[in-house]
């Protein structure tokens, strides 16, 4: 249930073909009441890019949970072309802690990581992005004017997966996606709205049995 917060990180976007730096807020909401907060901030630790997604219980069994949950991803971009260096993710819920990380070697072309404590590694693909850096990687497609097409490769865990989204429907500047699930009955969905950077003005995930989690954009603040 509480896992099922960070699905929603997936689908915020926003504009980054000029790579503002930026900070923006949102509220967490399940079954329309709010249960938390989250954030995406683009910073700069030259001469690498810095994208952080952070999720934090406020309200209800979220809070009672002590839900938290943050990824980071370092990269750079030439042309366009956002590169990974790192990738770091730290979830504690409860009791319960969950690590996930990973370093590349662009020499050696692998990647090198520990998940649930164990090491791993894999040969990377001339194309792949991280869990949280595909939000930037989908958002310059969408905001280029690309409506096909829109499949990313992402290192996860030490495995490669792909992960692919559809837009369905475009009206007034805002942009309705989907995300591909194999389960028919797991839906994300985000609406952008053009006139803000691609930014999302609301998110929506549901699972087959539980109640729907949304997110809604407070603010955001560019530097």
């Amino acid at each position: 249930m509480i896992k099922n917060i960070l699905v929603l990180l997936i689908a915020t976007t926003f504009h980054a073909s000029a790579m503002d730096l930026f900070k923006a807020e949102y509220t967490v909401f399940k079954d329309g009441k709010k249960i938390g907060q989250s954030s995406t901030e683009l910073s700069m630790d030259a001469p690498l890019y810095v994208l952080t997604d952070k999720t934090n219980g406020t309200h209800g069994l979220a809070s009672f949970l002590g839900f938290k949950r943050n990824e980071k991803t370092l990269f750079t971009e030439n042309n366009g072309v956002l590169m990974p260096e790192s990738y770091q993710m730290d979830q504690k819920v409860a009791f319960k802690k969950h690590q996930s990380n990973y370093q590349i070697d662009i020499e050696s072309k692998m990647a090198h990581g520990k998940h649930k404590g164990n090491d791993w590694q894999v040969a990377i693909p001339d194309v792949f992005t991280t869990p949280n850096l595909v939000i930037l990687n989908l958002s310059q497609d969408i905001c280029s004017g690309i409506t096909t097409g829109l499949n990313y490769t992402i290192i996860k865990d030490g495995k490669i997966k792909n992960y692919k989204f559809t837009i369905t429907s475009e009206k007034e500047g805002i942009i309705e996606i989907d995300k591909v699930h194999s389960k028919p009955l797991r839906v994300t969905k985000t609406w952008l709205d053009k006139g803000q950077h691609c930014l999302p003005i609301k998110t929506y995930h549901i699972e087959e049995g539980e109640e729907p989690l949304e997110t809604k954009l407070i603010k955001i603040t560019f530097n």
